[in-house]
Parts: C-alpha cells; sequence; structure tokens
C-alpha cells in the first residue's frame, strides 16, 4: 500500500448463478455500474478508483 494511507470501500454483488460473472460494482462517488464477465468488471474497477482518486475527501453521494 501506498505511504499515503489513501483507500477506497468498493462493493461489489455478484450474481452466483450467472455464467459469465455478472454483477454490480458500487461506490460512493457514482451511481451503481452493472458488469458482465470479467474485462467488464475490471472496467468498473478501474472507472470507480478513477472516481475516487477525483473526489478522495468529499463526502459520499446519497
Amino acid at each position: 500500500m501506498s505511504e499515503s494511507g489513501q483507500r477506497a470501500r468498493l462493493t461489489v454483488d455478484v450474481d452466483l448463478s450467472a455464467d459469465p460473472i455478472e454483477g454490480v460494482l458500487g461506490h460512493r462517488h457514482g451511481a451503481d455500474k452493472p458488469f458482465v464477465g470479467w474485462v467488464a468488471l475490471i472496467r468498473a474497477l478501474e472507472l470507480a478508483l478513477d472516481a475516487e482518486r477525483v473526489h478522495p475527501d468529499s463526502p459520499p453521494t446519497s
């Protein structure tokens, strides 16, 4: 982990019966992002982390 100690909390809800993997990724600075497949999950993670880096100390959206 970096020295800054900044962290982001992300949530991943996965449909256990889906093949390929399917679900929704959520974070405090944006709308929930549905995904289907591993590549789409990684892309959703990248977008969420980008949003968290832009607003690391701002309050969560409601």
